[in-house]
């Protein structure tokens, strides 16, 4: 890839006369419109070598994590269209940083994995007022299987895009990340810690978001501890990888999207957070796409080895208790006043019924 547009441009120079922190009006840079057009032409004239022209920005309104911008630009050398992602102090996993998810992407191009090209991200709070990144603009829509009209899912079109879905996650879990960047995330990882490391970082999430006592969640850490399996292996591990987290054109998937969560673990991670009752649309078929035993086939033979039942049934309870945990996230960001979206105290009231979830899963287990 091109190194002058890839670099994490640290170094960026502000506009005389401008505050690196916030505008005129107080704001970051990212929280007043003019302002941040300005900030993202000089950052992105800077990164290419030549006047980058934003010709439009356009906020998309859906999620309570990342920011989302849509750039039309004239003048880059490598697009026209980007995806600007910027991670606010008030977002759902506040603080942020921009380079798991740019080096992943960027490591990931030309894998087999589809993802969009990465572009360009700093943590550099003085550019843009909080950490970004900038990516491809990849043609496709989100689909919802079980929508009528135009959206209806027929039978070949279902079959291809679950084909794509299991060969795309087996793809990411072959992917030899010791050969890049993303080898420094975790030296220390192994098969045998993989599951404490994850277990650990969701532990500290509960202590911050919490905003009462959830005996439920003590009872499911200590279930897990006790049952945490061995990894087959170490992979890069999307996190969040499900229906609605990928784009389709002509049937067929052309990006997998965000990777907020992406981090070195066990690949049955993402098996266990996929086959998730909450994404299945109504449906007894994993992410409305492929029969359970299909898709396991399907992924075994692409990644060369049988799947542990028990590990994946850990998986699937851990899954549901990160769920669980990103619902107290969403109530602690309203009751601290962060973010003003009645979505995200609804969101607070699904965490008993998914600890009832759990109860359920972990009685039929003992």
């Amino acid at each position: 890839m091109d190194q002058a547009v890839t670099r994490q441009q640290e170094d960026i120079q502000r506009p005389a006369g401008r505050s690196a922190q916030t505008t005129q009006r107080g704001l970051a840079p990212f929280e007043d419109p003019l302002a941040l057009q300005a900030a993202i032409g000089d950052f992105l004239s800077k990164d290419a070598g030549r006047p980058i022209v934003i010709e439009r920005l356009q906020k998309f309104p859906a999620g309570f994590s990342w920011i989302t911008y849509g750039v039309k630009l004239r003048g880059h050398p490598r697009a026209d269209d980007m995806i600007l992602r910027i991670g606010p102090p008030y977002g759902l996993f506040a603080p942020y940083s921009a380079m798991p998810e740019f080096q992943s992407l960027s490591a990931l191009e030309g894998s087999g994995v589809p993802v969009p090209r990465a572009f360009a991200a700093s943590d550099d709070h003085s550019i843009l007022g909080a950490p970004f990144f900038f990516c491809e603009r990849v043609a496709g829509d989100t689909p919802l299987p079980w929508g009528g009209g135009d959206g209806a899912m027929n039978d070949a079109r279902r079959e291809s895009l679950a084909a794509d879905f299991i060969d795309s996650l087996a793809a990411l879990h072959n992917f030899d990340w010791r050969r890049t960047e993303l080898e420094q995330w975790d030296p220390s990882i192994t098969v045998d810690n993989a599951a404490d490391r994850q277990l650990d970082f969701w532990w500290e999430r509960f202590q911050r978001w919490a905003l009462r006592a959830h005996p439920m969640a003590h009872r499911t850490f200590a279930w897990l501890r006790r049952n945490k399996p061995r990894a087959p292996r170490v992979t890069l591990v999307h996190g969040d990888y499900r229906l609605g987290n990928f784009l389709e054109q002509d049937q067929r998937i052309s990006a997998i999207l965000d990777w907020e969560l992406v981090h070195l673990g066990d690949p049955t991670e993402d098996l266990g957070w996929a086959f998730l009752p909450q994404y299945r649309g109504g449906t007894r078929m994993v992410c409305a796409l492929a029969d359970e035993d299909a898709f396991l086939t399907r992924y075994q033979d692409k990644v060369g080895y049988k799947i542990d039942r028990a590990a994946l049934h850990f998986y699937i309870v851990f899954s549901l208790l990160k769920l669980a945990l990103t619902h107290m996230a969403a109530a602690r960001c309203f009751e601290d006043g962060l973010f003003n979206d009645m979505r995200m105290p609804a969101m607070a009231t699904q965490i008993g019924p998914v600890f009832r979830q759990i109860a359920k899963i972990m009685e039929r287990s003992s």
